[in-house]
């Protein structure tokens, strides 16, 4: 009786310990699934922002990530067109028919959900260069940052496996759906422990960095259980696979293209103005927003500042001139069909809208790159003045005089910060972080007739000089 009392506990207690070990087993098979799954995913985001933009050659799509499936206004795992504010996070179920992907599912059948930046997302535009960073950040269980504390280690998107459902989360699956269509209901998905609630992200919230939290060993059983499982996408992660592109001959041969039609647009200007051009922009954009296009707006003096950045809104220039032009320049009839010979041989560029041959690809460009565009007039050439002889009154270039210049700053090099506010100090107001070969010490230039230096060197930055006479450009 003894003997089969000690055999019933040993039977017991060994089926107990094995019956542990598989849970275990289990639960790390499981992770090591959605892992995997989560990978695949990240790769291809990435993918889609490498490759989507050349459909088209569509280039002010580079680097650009879908936005989330936030709705039915599409068929389930379609993008929505647009999504949130433009300067708002946003979250939402994976885009995997956008994608072009299988369904992904992590380990408790649930599908991905998916955090993306707002200069990131597709649509509302914002703009999108390589000096542009994420609004995102993953903390731990205080609430503390684990993962970026610096703007370029905060991530541009975080992909979330949702796993099963925890505590009070309560899932309405539509089961003739494959993601269960659960829209606004973010809160039986995503995890709160108390201190980060990952379904807080508010698409109408603008300037905000949103912090996500991931599970951790005991997080399913703390008292408010976590079991999200995350990775990111890094600002270097997507300009690390897009190294090539924008570092390529062809990308720059693009953006120099880019800037000799801005020049033939502003010559265009001087010629339908009696030779005037507008006032530049101030290089801090007066405390506007550099990623805002309407803020870069031509200055209301015309004695001074004659340099600075490349305005969009001539409303000053045109109060004065009164010649019926457009506010927004590149809306003026004469910056369309722009035929290109300098850079290269190439007809019908057209900022005004998307019917040139370009498809609008050079306002898009613009649109991302517009803080790496300066421009620099000659006192002559002011709104305020009858043109004359410059007679020591215009700027100058290896000994010639033109009526402006148009400078396009490339990547930035060793040295050069471009931070904006709101969330880091700005030093995108200093121009030196931007141009070379010495022309950055001409900005505010008060004169107008200051010497400026042609590219060279180990600059990358292009220029286009406006002849005096307002006829065309040449490469300066």
């Amino acid at each position: 009786m003894l003997l089969t009392l000690v055999i019933v506990i040993a039977l017991t207690l060994s089926t107990y310990y094995l019956l542990s070990i598989s849970r275990v087993d289990i639960d790390v098979e499981n992770k090591v699934k959605t892992r995997k799954i989560l990978t695949r995913a990240k790769q291809a985001l990435i993918d889609y922002a490498v490759v989507n933009w050349t459909d088209d050659m569509e280039n002010g799509k580079l680097g650009k990530l879908p936005c989330p499936d936030v709705s039915t206004i599409n068929p389930e795992g379609q993008q929505d067109p647009t999504c949130g504010k433009a300067y708002a996070n946003v979250t939402g179920y994976y885009p995997w028919r956008t994608l072009g992907t299988d369904v992904f599912k992590d380990s408790g059948g649930s599908c991905l959900f998916y955090a993306v930046s707002p200069a990131y997302k597709v649509s509302p535009v914002a703009a999108l260069t390589p000096d542009s960073y994420g609004q995102l950040q993953i903390v731990d269980q205080a609430g503390a940052v684990i993962q970026g504390a610096t703007p370029e280690s905060r991530p541009v998107a975080i992909i979330i496996a949702a796993g099963h459902s925890l505590g009070s989360q309560a899932r309405n699956h539509d089961a003739t759906t494959l993601c269960g269509a659960d829209y606004g209901n973010l809160i039986a998905y995503l995890d709160d422990d108390g201190v980060t609630d990952n379904a807080a992200i508010d698409p109408d919230a603008e300037d905000v960095i949103e912090k996500l939290v991931q599970s951790y060993a005991g997080s399913e059983e703390a008292a408010n259980p976590l079991n999200d499982m995350l990775i990111t996408i890094t600002h270097d992660e997507i300009w690390a696979a897009l190294d090539s592109t924008i570092k390529s001959a062809a990308f720059d041969k693009r953006m120099e293209k880019l800037t000799e039609a801005i020049a033939l647009c502003f010559a265009e200007y001087g010629s339908h103005n009696g030779s005037h051009l507008p006032m530049p922009a101030a290089v801090d954009l007066n405390g506007g927003e550099y990623r805002k296009s309407s803020d870069y707006t031509d200055g209301s003096s015309f004695t001074s500042a004659y340099s600075g950045r490349l305005p969009y809104i001539v409303s000053n220039a045109n109060a004065r001139l009164v010649n019926g032009d457009e506010a927004e320049i590149f809306d003026n009839d004469y910056c369309d069909d722009i035929d290109l010979t300098v850079s290269a041989s190439e007809s019908n560029i057209n900022f005004k809208d998307d019917s040139g041959d370009d498809k609008g690809a050079y306002f898009d460009l613009w649109s991302n790159w517009k803080d790496h565009f300066f421009y620099a007039i000659s006192k002559a050439n002011n709104p305020d003045v009858i043109v004359s002889s410059c007679s020591g009154s215009c700027i100058d270039v290896a000994g010639t005089e033109y009526a402006g210049i148009i400078f396009f700053s490339g990547l930035k090099q060793a040295g050069q910060l471009r931070y904006a506010p709101p969330f880091e100090t700005d030093t995108k107001s200093d121009v030196a972080n931007y141009l070379e070969n010495g022309n950055a010490g001409f900005f505010p230039d008060n004169t107008g007739s200051q010497i400026y230096q042609p590219v060279g060197g180990t600059s990358n930055d292009h220029m286009f000089c406006i002849k005096s006479d307002m006829s065309g450009v040449v490469r300066c």
